[in-house]
């Protein structure tokens, strides 16, 4: 029997038989549990990866790490493992369900990050880093799963707001953490921390957390038992073949996810340059103590709440209008007007940071251009991910953000290898009209090719990969 708090108003229905193995048709509080909790499971990674960033001096030190790229390579290294642990366990949040997925791949992020507090070489720092990423890779994926399940198109911006917020605060949150912890106590103490905040997360999740992929829902209803999955055709063994292979296919033969995942790839890799390089700012242009210097990566995380926040409701009115004049009917393409924002606007966030450090400026200055660059960025980010969630759908939505996540993540753990290098030799004016100039011109080539050839690619779309929400 269904519970009084879980079941939804009439208008939210809109039928009397209510199938409640839907998601889309559970109560408003049910679904922003899911959403909440999801979030805070997401925020994992993100901090993971930018929280060694101010302790990367004393990790070289501890470990004799000499050459800088290696050392920059401890941070980035994080990012390669998570653009490659979705593209396997991402579609498999398809077959065995979101929440199976997200927490054992969560448990093996806790043993892996664990393990880096106690490693003595750099070798085993990068290795133990890079599975760590492997594990908590899946949350990021798997949550834009959990919003295709539970949530129609004209309000997937208002959850999507929900979703973002831990993802877009951990990742500025870390840095700010990891200076004040390794200033009063050691860089080990880093990892133990995240542990921590990991397993608190998982605790809670074990115990609140509910699936939400709609087809194992009905097939653990049916069979009586957690263990039950989607029926399939043929073996299960190819079956798990053919999911663990869908997000390459996905990226290798489809051009719109190859666009949407250049932009995002290109616009990710700048923001890991700034993450790792942002504390030279303050100790050689500024001369700040690390402490001090780790404090203003607030600057950066209130242009990514701004961003996130203003974004995901600005492009649900905007949906609204222009569905409106469609009869009511909505379109991926209606992201796009947002999409185009966030385009725009992060160049102007980098020249805006890169010129006011060259021109030693007063230290607010780099702090504004560095929240106007995220401000930017969150906003392709998000229309990005919302765009793939509603064209593909709840049964394919993993894959299809695990196939854009791929380029994203492997430009974030490689830009951060020859960032300090360039900024060195070009200074931190060139260097980020440089960066603002391509991110522009492969911004406009994305948006260009979905706003002239979006309609014809999505009609080329197979149904194996395409399921509409409706």
């Amino acid at each position: 029997m269904t519970k009084p708090d879980e079941v939804p108003s009439e208008s939210e229905a809109g039928v009397e038989a209510i199938d409640y193995d839907n998601p889309h048709n559970w109560s408003q509080s049910r679904k922003i549990l899911s959403v909440v909790i999801f979030s805070f499971l997401a925020s994992v990674s993100p901090l993971a990866s930018t929280i060694t960033a101010p302790a990367l001096p004393d990790i070289g030190k501890d470990l004799a790490i000499s050459s800088g790229p290696v050392l920059q390579f401890t941070l980035s290294i994080y990012a390669l493992g998570y653009a490659f642990g979705p593209l396997v366990l991402a579609p498999m949040s398809e077959v065995y369900g979101r929440v199976w997925v997200a927490q054992l791949s969560g448990i093996w992020f806790l043993v892996f990050n664990l393990a880096c507090a106690f490693v003595h070489s750099g070798g085993a720092l990068l290795a133990m880093r890079f599975l760590a990423g492997l594990g908590s890779s899946t949350t990021l994926s798997v949550g834009s799963g959990v919003l295709a399940d539970c949530y129609m198109p004209k309000k997937m911006g208002s959850a999507v707001a929900i979703y973002s917020l831990m993802p877009v605060v951990s990742p500025i949150a870390g840095p700010i953490i990891g200076g004040f912890v390794s200033q009063n106590t050691t860089w080990r103490w880093i990892f133990v921390v995240v542990s921590i905040w990991d397993a608190l997360i998982q605790i809670v999740a074990f115990f609140f957390l509910r699936e939400t992929y709609a087809p194992v829902i009905r097939a653990r209803k049916l069979h009586g038992t957690w263990f039950a999955k989607p029926p399939i055709e043929g073996s299960q063994f190819r079956e798990n073949l053919r999911r663990a292979g869908r997000s390459m296919r996905l990226l290798a033969t489809k051009p719109l996810i190859q666009v949407l995942a250049l932009h995002l790839g290109f616009l990710n890799g700048i923001s890991y340059i700034m993450s790792s390089t942002f504390p030279l700012v303050w100790s050689e242009v500024y001369h700040w103590s690390t402490e001090m210097g780790s404090l203003n990566y607030i600057a950066l995380g209130i242009g990514a709440i701004i961003g996130a926040q203003v974004c995901t409701r600005v492009n649900d009115r905007v949906y609204a209008v222009l569905s409106a004049r469609n009869n009511g009917v909505g379109s991926p393409d209606y992201r796009l007007p947002t999409m185009l924002a966030g385009t725009l606007i992060a160049p102007c966030g980098l020249l805006w940071y890169g010129w006011s450090a060259e021109e030693k400026l007063h230290w607010i200055m780099p702090d504004i251009g560095g929240a106007i660059y995220n401000a930017g960025f969150m906003t392709a980010y998000i229309n990005v991910r919302i765009y793939v969630i509603e064209f593909y759908g709840a049964s394919t939505a993993a894959s299809a953000v695990a196939a854009v996540s791929f380029l994203q993540y492997l430009f974030g753990g490689l830009f951060p290898l020859f960032g300090t290098d360039i900024l060195h030799s070009l200074g931190f004016g060139r260097t980020n009209s440089v960066l603002a100039g391509v991110s522009l011109g492969l911004g406009l080539l994305a948006l260009g090719t979905l706003w002239k050839f979006g309609s014809r690619l999505r009609e080329k779309s197979t149904e194996n990969d395409k399921q509409p929400l409706n």
